[in-house]
Parts: structure tokens; C-alpha cells; sequence
């Protein structure tokens, strides 16, 4: 029997004993041969979607008896029927006894299998194929009452209670050319050391001023030049509140050429609202002129999603201001952004690679079910718990390509069926504006006019 027919009739063999596991244990034939193992070295265990190409070789390794790598050596693969194609078909062993292929997946859902051989050595290396579409229609189904019930019991269990107070810095302050005084401060979260800013105008009098908390967008941390900014878009108003200004888990606080780095991993939307409410209890605690009620939030991009989230899981918050927020994850903007993601072609946007590492990967790869991965879309979205918002004033761009219009579509849809109207809630749409604060003109005099509801009670 020639070499290549033995090859064939291994390779035969294998086609019955290929599993359903990602890799099987490597299968010996002749304990004469110079290669008596093939190993996988990288590449298994990739989410295998239907009609697609993996996004990395994988990499296999011929050894000896000796289990010392083997160069030079022929290798040959083969897909079972219906399990796509590989590139190549047959190649030769480099000088750490290294091979390696790409792999067209091919049509059908369900177990495929490559099968390799180098000489009487084979083995089989499997993968689960994903319907990626069926999958995003289960994924995207709408929520259920008890999906939206076991977020409310989590997030009521939640510990938000600032520990560890550390007061780093203590400077009088320019707010925008009145005197104030700041202060960054940190607090343990669970595990987590967190770094927040309160900007505290002076007063002599006690529990005189609401707090405006300030929520940023990006992925970049905050700067408390951005508190100037906020200042100046207030005007007469500026001294009236006290402002509390958050960091993100794993980002930065900047103050000048300084900055506080909070730790933990990133937990975009969701323990960001833990981090502001813990930081917002020390504000009141450690701010004799703050009072508790008027509490209102301004957020804008990643940070106007947190504040609708902050807004309805605290009821002493009674304003919110967002500008061009996330507000529904089982919208299709968001599918669409899962379904790139998914394809290796996630998109450059705040929060998409912390769901692709935390979520859309494990999710794919089968290391998390399907409900977890809900259950996180449903905490993220605003409008399933609506009617515990405060007032709410909604800014939002028609040509936006961060964050689509259709989000700011969804609450308003929401909150129509509630029966909210102003000045309860009241919605800006900008024909021909994006994702800029200047691109919606008249949002200035509109955001100051909204947050003298704090001032006046109402």
C-alpha cells in the first residue's frame, strides 16, 4: 500500500472517531514513524460561524517520540463531508515542527471536523458551527416580565455603600471664574478602589445647594475641564450646585497633569451607575452645603445611558438630562452591532469591545448561556424599567453615528404609552445633527432651563 493511500485510510478511520469536542486527544497508528503526535498549538477552540473563514489559523505541531518538535514534515488535511474547506491541503513541517491552516467553515449548523494526518499519526480537530442569524434571534427575542424582575432582585441587592474613604486632594478651585472648592476623592466598591471629583461652590450655608452629577462619555476617563464647560453652559445658575463628577472602573480621573486611575475591570453601563451612586452618597456625606434633594444627572453618550439607569435605580435622583444615550439593547442598531462583532468586524465605539470580550465571544465560544447574556442586555436598557424614571429631558441627533436615533425612538415610544409628557419628559430630535454637543442647536438654554427645577423645587 503506497503512502498516500495509508494516509487516506487513516484519515477514514478517523472520520469515525471524530467527536463532538473542539479537539480530540491525538490518535498514534505506528510507533515507528518519526512523528508520533500532532498537537493543536493555537486556533481551536474559535467560535465556528457557518460560511465563514476563522478569524485565526489555527497551528498544528508534529512531535517525536520524545515529544521534541519534528521539522520537515508532511502533513495533510482533509474536512469531513460538509464541513467547508481548509487551506491548505498539504504542507510541510517549519523548523519548530509547525503547521498551519485556514478554515472555511461550511454551511450546515452543527459539528464539523478537520482531519489530520502526517504519516500513520492523525488526529481531529472539531468545532461546533453557529447559525449566527437563528442565534441572534433567540439573543434579541424580546424580554420577558421575569428577565426584567430578576435584574430589579439584582440590582436590590447590590452593596452601593462607599467604604475606605481616602480624601487625595483638597484646592481652591475656579468654577468657570467663581471660587470653589474640590475635592477628588476614592472609596472602595466591593473590590473595586474608585476615583470621583466634588466641586462644591462656596456657601456658608448648610444643605443649600442640589448636586448636579456630571457623566462622561468614551472610554477615556474624565477631565474636570469638562466641569468648566458644564459651568459656562449654566451661566447665572453655575453656583448653585454642587458638582460630582465619577471615574469608570479601569479609567482615569484628570485633573491638570494629574490623574487617579480607577481599578477593576470595566463594567460599561452597569456597575458604572454602582460607582456614581457610591460616589454621589460620599458627595452628601463629605459636603456640608449639599442637600439631598433636586439631585440631578447630566449624561452624555456612554454616561447619558447611566444616568437613566442611575436615575431609576435611585429615587432620590428627580432630573436627568441625556444627550444622545443608549436606552434599548434589543434594538436592532444594537443586533446589528452584535451581528458585526460576531464577523470579526466590531465596530470603533465606546463599550463594543468590553460586550465583545465579556459577552458576544464567551457567548459564541460556549463558555456563558444565553440567559446570562440577556439578563446583561436587559440591565443595560432603560426603557424596560421607564416607569421608575425621574423627569426626563432627551437630546439626540438624527444623523448620529455613535449612538442611533433609534435609541432616543425607543423611549419616546416608551414613554408616550406611560403618559409622560412635559415637563415630565421632554424630547429634543436635531434634523441633520450627530454626535456632537454643538451640533444640537438650543440644547444649552433648554438643559439650563430644565435644571432650574432643581432650584425651584419642581
Amino acid at each position: 500500500m503506497s503512502g498516500r493511500w495509508r494516509r487516506l485510510t487513516t484519515l477514514l478511520v478517523l472520520s469515525t472517531l471524530a467527536g463532538c469536542e473542539r479537539t480530540s486527544d491525538p490518535v498514534e497508528f505506528d510507533p515507528g514513524s518519526p512523528a508520533v503526535a500532532i498537537t493543536v498549538v493555537s486556533g481551536g477552540g474559535q467560535p465556528a460561524l457557518i460560511g465563514t473563514r476563522l478569524n485565526e489559523p489555527i497551528v498544528f505541531r508534529a512531535l517525536d517520540a520524545a515529544g521534541r518538535p519534528l521539522p520537515g514534515i508532511s502533513v495533510d488535511f482533509v474536512t469531513t463531508p460538509g464541513s467547508g474547506r481548509v487551506e491548505p491541503a498539504r504542507a510541510t513541517t517549519d523548523q519548530n515542527g509547525d503547521v498551519s491552516i485556514t478554515w472555511t467553515i461550511g454551511p450546515d449548523p452543527g459539528v464539523q471536523t478537520v482531519l489530520v494526518a502526517a504519516g500513520l499519526v492523525a488526529t481531529a480537530i472539531n468545532a461546533n458551527a453557529i447559525d449566527l442569524e437563528a442565534e441572534l434571534e433567540v439573543l434579541f427575542a424580546p424580554p420577558t416580565a421575569a428577565e426584567v424582575a430578576a435584574v430589579r432582585a439584582d440590582w436590590a441587592g447590590r452593596d452601593i455603600s462607599p467604604a475606605g474613604l481616602t480624601i487625595e486632594l483638597t484646592e481652591a478651585y475656579s468654577l468657570f471664574g467663581s471660587p470653589a472648592t474640590l475635592r477628588v476623592v476614592s472609596h472602595q466598591v466591593g473590590e473595586v478602589r474608585h476615583y470621583g471629583a466634588i466641586i462644591a461652590p462656596k456657601s456658608n450655608r448648610a444643605a443649600s445647594l442640589p448636586v448636579l452629577m456630571y457623566l462622561h462619555g468614551g472610554d477615556n476617563g474624565v477631565d474636570l475641564d469638562d466641569v468648566q464647560f458644564l459651568a459656562f453652559a449654566l451661566g447665572e445658575l453655575r453656583d448653585s450646585f454642587v458638582y460630582v463628577v465619577p471615574s469608570f472602573r479601569s479609567e482615569p480621573l484628570r485633573h491638570g497633569d494629574r490623574e487617579w486611575v480607577s481599578t477593576g475591570p470595566g463594567g460599561h453601563w452597569d456597575y458604572d451607575v454602582d460607582d456614581a451612586l457610591a460616589l454621589l452618597n460620599v458627595a452628601l456625606a463629605l459636603t456640608p452645603q449639599a442637600r439631598s434633594e433636586g439631585l440631578s444627572l447630566v449624561g452624555v453618550s456612554r454616561g447619558g445611558g447611566v444616568a437613566l439607569l442611575a436615575g431609576i435605580r435611585d429615587e432620590r435622583i428627580e432630573n436627568i438630562i441625556t444627550l444622545f444615550g443608549p436606552t434599548d439593547f434589543f434594538d436592532e442598531w444594537v443586533r446589528e452591532i452584535v451581528r458585526e462583532v460576531a464577523l470579526g468586524m466590531p465596530r470603533q465605539l465606546p463599550g463594543v469591545a468590553h460586550m465583545d470580550s465579556t459577552l458576544v465571544q464567551p457567548y459564541l465560544g460556549g463558555q456563558i448561556e444565553l440567559a446570562r447574556v440577556r439578563l446583561e442586555l436587559v440591565r443595560r436598557s432603560a426603557v424596560l424599567f421607564a416607569e421608575d424614571l425621574p423627569a426626563v429631558q432627551l437630546h439626540h441627533g438624527t444623523i448620529d453615528q455613535d449612538v442611533s436615533v433609534s435609541q432616543a425612538h425607543s423611549m419616546i415610544r416608551v414613554m408616550e404609552t406611560l403618559g409622560r409628557e412635559p415637563p415630565e419628559f421632554e424630547a429634543f430630535i436635531y434634523e441633520g445633527a450627530g454626535h456632537e454637543l454643538f451640533d444640537l442647536s438650543g440644547v444649552i438654554p433648554r438643559a439650563a432651563r430644565f435644571l432650574r427645577r432643581a432650584l425651584e423645587g419642581g
